[in-house]
This record gives structure tokens, sequence and C-alpha cells, in this order.
């Protein structure tokens, strides 16, 4: 039985022959990643698959449970959030990260555009999910911006050249009316405010220089074409030894974690935990971390279908092994270290901590590819529409259980996960914001300097 979303209603095909269930006619929507997503119609006809999560999740069907007044809960989401809110209860929570949000935008766009330039926050409803909206404004006027660089703008607020959603819709009850929701990480977490505020408004100041160049390459008076960004040789030759640099710097600090002995990062734990147990007589640790790696580009071809880019699968085949052989030499490079006390272990797994998120953030800079875990995180953020930093904390949480039953199993002992797995796993995300943070102010500061002397 398959299924897809349509304007009228769910459309279902089944031994050759299809009907579109009204959305009139259905009573209750219930959605589950993890499991089995349904609906129920109101003559309570039941329909039930694993595939229904990505259908039910398309914004026509948000729009329906209102409009139709369907029962609705996301079972998935709701595990994320300790404290959900009534949608009344949601403006007074919306103050304080406006506040927030327009300050560090203000600061940025200021800094990096001009003192001419500002931006004006908005948050409202799209679809079903709340979000908050960015404007451009200059001397106190909002710009019309053209459709190009204006692409992350919502439904309702046009005039946006960014978006970021903050609340995640989780319930609808037919009996009062009323939506339950959950605040986004964004909206609980400073930082996590300050990081992705930031971000965008460092996107959207590389896509309005660009533009701006283009016009006055071409004398243009309004900014009416797309930019086309080709990708240059020179770029090429220095982004990938950038990349393969932050490889071999990731390696090591997956190696100091295994010197240390507290466990490793999650996405290392299960290939180390298997590699300890097996002894090294079948494969090496970076040969394990290879075999992983092959599973995850299989999963990413499997959810992506159609859609997988076989040059972007192709390339992240090869640094994966190359990725593995690295961590192999890393490990080799330590060879002769031994740790007595555990003040010692403790000091090697902060620094493995230290140095693998380095070497990821400069992975990150290199901005060749994704490794295969991170790749295939993304394609299931895409396909479910699920946020990726939940995607994330999911397999991080799966891969660190999944090495424990291996160790306790095959081994009678937690030995290639403890402690520092789940150090790593809060520990490596904040560093690598951190470090990104210190490069937004060191070139930032750069450029405006650069400016100045000009």
């Amino acid at each position: 039985m398959q299924y897809c979303c349509t304007s009228e209603g769910i459309k279902v095909e089944k031994n050759r022959t299809s009907q579109v269930i009204p959305f009139s006619d259905i009573h209750r929507v219930e959605l589950d990643m993890e499991g089995e997503s349904f609906f129920v119609t109101k003559d309570r006809e039941h329909f039930e698959d694993k595939h229904l999560y990505t259908v039910l999740s398309d914004a026509r069907v948000y729009e329906a449970i209102r409009e139709h007044n369907i029962a609705f809960i996301d079972r998935y989401m709701k595990q994320f959030h300790t404290k959900t809110y009534k949608e009344e209860e949601l403006p007074p929570l919306f103050e304080e990260p406006k506040q927030k949000a327009s300050e560090i935008a203000d600061k940025y766009i200021k800094e990096h555009l001009g003192p001419e330039y500002s931006v004006d926050v908005v948050i409202d409803k799209d679809f079903e999910h709340y979000q908050m909206y960015f404007n451009l404004k200059k001397e106190g006027e909002i710009m019309e911006l053209p459709k190009e660089i204006t692409a992350h703008g919502g439904k309702k607020v046009r005039t946006a050249f960014e978006s970021m959603i903050i609340t995640d819709f989780l319930e609808w009850k037919t009996d009062s009316k009323s939506a339950v929701y959950g605040l986004s990480d964004e909206l609980t977490d400073p930082f996590m405010m300050e990081f992705h505020v930031e971000d965008k408004m460092k996107d959207f100041c590389e896509r309005y220089e660009e533009e701006k160049k283009n016009i006055e390459k071409k004398k243009e008076v309004q900014l009416a074409k797309p930019v086309e960004r080709p990708e240059k040789k020179d770029h090429l030759l220095i982004r990938y030894p950038v990349f393969l640099v932050g490889l071999f710097i990731a390696s090591l600090g997956v190696a100091f974690s295994t010197v240390a002995e507290l466990g490793t990062s999650p996405v290392a734990s299960v290939p180390y935990s298997v590699f300890l147990a097996d002894g090294g007589n079948t494969l090496s640790f970076g040969g394990w971390l290879n075999l992983l790696s092959l599973i995850q580009i299989t999963v990413q071809v499997l959810i992506l279908k159609r859609k997988s880019d076989p040059l972007e699968i192709t390339i992240q085949t090869i640094l994966a092994f190359v990725y593995g052989y690295l961590t192999n030499f890393s490990c080799w490079l330590l060879r002769d270290v031994f740790l007595v006390t555990y003040g010692e272990q403790l000091l090697y797994m902060l620094l493995g901590c230290v140095i693998l998120a380095l070497g990821i953030w400069i992975q990150f800079k290199g901005g060749v590819a994704m490794l295969p875990g991170e790749a295939m995180n993304r394609a299931i953020s895409t396909v479910t529409g699920k946020r990726y930093e939940n995607v994330k904390i999911f397999f991080d949480i799966f891969y660190i259980t999944l090495a424990a039953i291996i160790c306790m199993v095959l081994l009678g002992e937690l030995k290639g996960v403890r402690e520092g797995s789940i150090v790593a796993a809060v520990l490596v995300g904040t560093l690598i914001k951190l470090y990104n943070r210190i490069w937004n102010n060191v070139t930032g500061r750069s450029k405006k300097n650069a400016d100045a002397k000009e």
C-alpha cells in the first residue's frame, strides 16, 4: 500500500487502484517516526504504515487539522519536550527571545553592511509552526529584496530574508479546539539562539554582498538575477587540503579518547566496542569505522533513492575510508602512551574532545563534503522533516546504547563506552559552536579593519 498527500486529502494506492481520503473524512492522525504512524477516518477505517510519517508531516495536513478539527498528536516529537504549552501561553514566551534575536541580528548586520541597516524581527505562524522572521531595514524602512535572496522568507512574511522555526506543533485537541506546542532549542537556549541567528546573518550578508557586486558588474538598476557561484579551481585546491587536515585532527581526537579508556565519541563507540570485543583479529579499529560508514552510506541511498547524488556518495565513501586509515595512524602515534591515574585519563579524554571538535569544525570550513554519519542524519532530517539536531541526538543515544550492549554482552564490562562518551556527546557540539563564534569575531574584525583602511 502506498500513500501520498494531495490538496484534497490522503491518496491511498492498493492493488493498482487508488482513492483519495478527503481531509474532511479523517477523524484522527498520529505521528511516530520510530513506530508506525496512522490515520483513522470517521467511518473507523484504519490506515497504518511506517512510511506514513513523511506523508502526514506535509504542511497541507497541518492546515487541514484546524480546518476540519482533526484529532492530532506527534508522539515522536513529544518525547523531546519536557514541558508543553497551549497556544495562548506562547506570546509572553516569545518576547524576551525576540528581543535577544533582534539585538544579535542588528549588531551583526550593522557591523557587516553598515550603520544605516537594521533588522526587524517578526514572529508569525506558518502552517502550524511559529517562526521567527528577519526583515532587512535601511534607515528605518523595510527593504523589498529580490526573491533570489529572500528564499527563506515565509508564507506570510514574504519580505523576510531568513526565518527560523521556534516551536514544534505536538497536539490538536478536538474537544477544546486547542493546540499544544513545544519550544525549540533556539528559544530555550541563549547559546543556541546566538549561534543560529549569527549563522543566518552571516549567510545572508554573503548573499547580499555578492548580489551587489553582480549589479555593479552588469550595471543593473534592480537586483533581479540570481547569483551563480561556480566552483573555482583555486578554491578547491585550498578546501580539500583543509578538509583533510580536519579529518586528521578529528582522528587524533578519537585516538586520544581511546588512550583515555573512558569511552569514545558516540559515533565511534560502536566500532571501537566491536574492535575491543574482537581483539583486532578480524578488522582494525579504522576498519570497523569504515564498515559503519558503509552502512550509513547505504542508509542514505535507501532513504533518498533517486535524490541521492552519486558524486557526493562517491566522495563520502573515499573520505570515510581515508578517515578510517587516519584513525589507525593516529592510534599508532599514541601507541606508547600508558595512563596510570584517573586524573590522567580524564585529561586525555577532555583533550580528545577539544581536538575532535577542532577537527570537525575545520572540516565544516573546508566544506568539501559531510562524513557518512552526519550526511545520514541530514538525509533523515530532509525526508522526515525533523530538525537535524533532534535526529543527531537520537542517533548519539542509539550509538551509545548499542555500544553499551555490545560491551556488556561480549566483554562483560563497559569498556568501549563510558562516561567519556556522554561528555563527548555534550562537549564536542558546544566546542564547535565556540570555535565558530571565535572565528566569526576574528574574521568580522579583520574585514571591518580592511574596510576602514580602504
